[in-house]
């Protein structure tokens, strides 16, 4: 399991820009753009874990992208030349695997980049070894309902490493993964992918010390929290689990979830979310 979250809880105002001009121009072209559409996965795989007398919830987390096109991520400058690249998010014609002109046959399906806009920063972390995409998801604890107040100072921002992990309700457009790198090069997820962070991840985890048991907890994910990536809906971005938390009778406390967001199928409910 790859160690590949960071953890940020203070809110910039603005994009932290690599060095030098980077030229945005949008690329004429006859194809309708295919957008992404990002999505949370419901929330999976919860466990409370007791750690220097803190007790904290750990889970697993998913995003699809359920859209027509994918959500293409490419460094500028490249990724090693400087310690924070730009991440630059590609529109494109299609899901297709390779650029036109770039297709291993002339008849495979292509794509053509329509249009390019600055969204986020990748940013090299040493302890992981790799290169993470800015303020891609929030992480909350709220009390009451999924809007209800957040308990606990646990509103946190992270930032992923984005590849395609495993494919979503098994009806993904390919079968073979076109995002797994991230050390060098784009990152992203196609359609019908899904990115997923296992609970056992490091950093994958919110701060349930000192809470109260009650039955009416709610942990919530947001993916695009900002909406600073381009995608066909953005009102689609939320899931949510509800929890109470009890303790038995030696005073050994517990998670137990009892209801989650709606969920169209059974991929978006979490449950072919892969515990490993």
């Amino acid at each position: 399991m790859r160690a590949r979250l960071i953890v940020t809880t203070i809110v910039v105002g603005g994009l932290a820009l690599a060095a030098g001009a980077i030229a945005l121009a949008g690329k004429p072209s006859g194809n309708a753009a295919s957008y992404p559409d990002l999505r949370a996965v419901v929330p999976d795989h919860l466990n409370l874990v007791n750690q220097q007398q803190n007790e904290y919830l750990r889970f697993s987390n998913g995003i699809a992208n359920t859209g027509p096109g994918p959500w293409a991520l490419r460094p500028d400058p490249p990724i090693g030349t400087a310690p924070i690249t730009n991440a630059i998010q590609e529109i494109r014609s299609s899901n297709a695997q390779h650029p036109c002109g770039q297709q291993p046959k002339p008849s495979d399906p292509c794509y053509d980049v329509l249009e390019e806009k600055l969204v986020s920063t990748f940013e090299y972390h040493p302890t992981h070894n790799h290169w993470h995409t800015a303020d891609v998801a929030r992480f909350e604890v709220r009390q009451g309902s999924p809007a209800g107040p957040v308990v606990g100072g646990n509103s946190i921002k992270v930032g992923f490493c984005l590849l395609d992990l495993y494919n979503l309700d098994g009806n993904a457009p390919t079968s073979q993964k076109v995002f797994w790198d991230c050390y060098t090069s784009y990152q992203g997820v196609q359609s019908g992918w899904v990115d997923q962070y296992h609970q056992s991840t490091d950093g994958q985890q919110v701060d349930l010390t000192g809470l109260p048991n009650r039955n009416d907890y709610y942990l919530v994910t947001t993916t695009s929290p900002d909406g600073i990536f381009v995608e066909q809906d953005t009102t689609n971005n939320t899931a949510w689990v509800r929890f109470t938390l009890s303790a038995d009778s030696n005073g050994n406390r517990k998670v137990t979830v009892t209801d989650h967001s709606p969920c169209e199928s059974p991929g978006m409910c979490g449950e072919v979310s892969p515990n490993r």
